[in-house]
């Protein structure tokens, strides 16, 4: 027998899935058309994980941070990300939603250079 999630969740992540922030190395991106009721269809970016089994849908917003700290969608490939459920204004609502963040190494600071009082230029 198929789990409940086979037989009736979605291949995407849902913000009322996550429980706390997480961070994933990203392995593949692939474009996919969505349609909504009424409306327009929209391509977008979905982002899938090492160790995942679920794909993140990119919006506008999630893109826009993840442009600026990567470049466009092939250098995202191997990058990590952390994966926070936020609450955020849509349509004039309150909602769930992904923010996708990027993780940026932290670089130690030098120690400071050791100057000998005879050195010092003032």
């Amino acid at each position: 027998m198929s789990s409940y999630d086979d037989l009736y969740g979605s291949r995407f992540l849902a913000a009322a899935e996550l429980k706390k922030p997480v961070t994933a190395i990203i392995t593949q991106i692939e474009q996919e058309t969505f349609a909504r009721d009424g409306g327009p269809t929209r391509t977008k970016a979905v982002l899938f994980f090492k160790g995942g089994t679920k794909g993140v849908v990119v919006n506008k917003t999630n893109a826009t941070t993840l442009y600026a700290a990567f470049g466009d969608f092939p250098d995202w490939i191997g990058k990590a990300i952390t994966i926070k459920p936020e609450t955020t204004m849509f349509n004039g609502k309150m909602v769930k939603a992904l923010r996708l963040y990027p993780v940026t190494p932290k670089i130690p600071e030098p120690p400071p250079e050791e100057i000998d009082d005879e050195e010092i230029p003032f």
